[in-house]
């Protein structure tokens, strides 16, 4: 007779948490379709290019690494946020198009993510990623009008709804409407609605949320 499966260990969870990331980063965010090349050179000197129209060609920062443009404001972003399954966590993130007419800046650092769902916040503890290889790209400093950036997340381990036993893969028993809420620096907060969890894969764990900076959307 074969035993039931035990939950994942600390160790097995941070382990997931690598293994979903790479696969993350061999797929387009939000699953469209369609793979293209970063390039980073020199001192935060970046460009990337959407559709070949100067209008989607974004602005490098000046000299110092220092982003050009004003602060972003909430009204003249759109943000969306879209997660999938894999590896028994939920990888993807948001994605936040500058939908005004001028040239941006989003502050730099970390974002911090609050999620809640009916008016509840829900626990849920926030963790940088893993790094392993090559060094990360430059994070998305400036948004010239109808470019867009990504901040991806992984989610797991959330316990907090009904969900199946952990022997029998712990998948949430309903859909659960999250609010996810992105803070950049000290004022500029945007928000945007998703629905699912993640399965629960040790009840005596916390959940877990993989947040990275914002990057370009290639």
């Amino acid at each position: 007779m074969i035993a039931p499966p035990t939950p994942p260990s600390h160790d097995e969870l941070e382990a997931l948490i690598k293994e979903a990331r790479a696969r993350q980063l061999r797929r387009r965010l939000l699953g469209a379709a369609g793979v293209a090349v970063a390039a980073a050179l020199g001192l935060g000197i970046y460009a990337f290019v959407a559709g070949g129209s100067p209008a989607n060609v974004a602005q490098p920062p000046a000299s110092g690494g220092r982003a050009t443009g004003p602060t972003c404001r909430a009204t003249q972003l759109s943000t969306t946020v879209g997660f999938q399954g894999a590896t028994q966590t939920d990888v993807g993130g948001a994605e936040i198009k500058n939908v005004g007419d001028g040239t941006c800046s989003l502050p730099g650092g970390w974002p911090r993510v609050r999620l809640s769902s009916n008016g509840h916040t829900l626990s849920v503890q926030q963790r940088r990623p893993l790094r392993s290889g090559a060094p990360p790209e430059p994070a998305a400093r400036v948004l010239a009008p109808g470019q867009r950036a990504v901040v991806e997340m992984q989610w797991l381990n959330w316990c907090g709804s009904p969900h199946q036993p952990v022997r029998n893969g712990g998948e949430p028993l309903r859909a659960l409407d999250v609010s996810f809420a992105l803070r950049f620096g000290a004022r500029l907060v945007v928000t945007a609605e998703s629905t699912g969890t993640p399965p629960c894969l040790a009840p005596s764990r916390p959940s877990a949320l993989v947040v990275d900076r914002a990057r370009a959307d290639h």
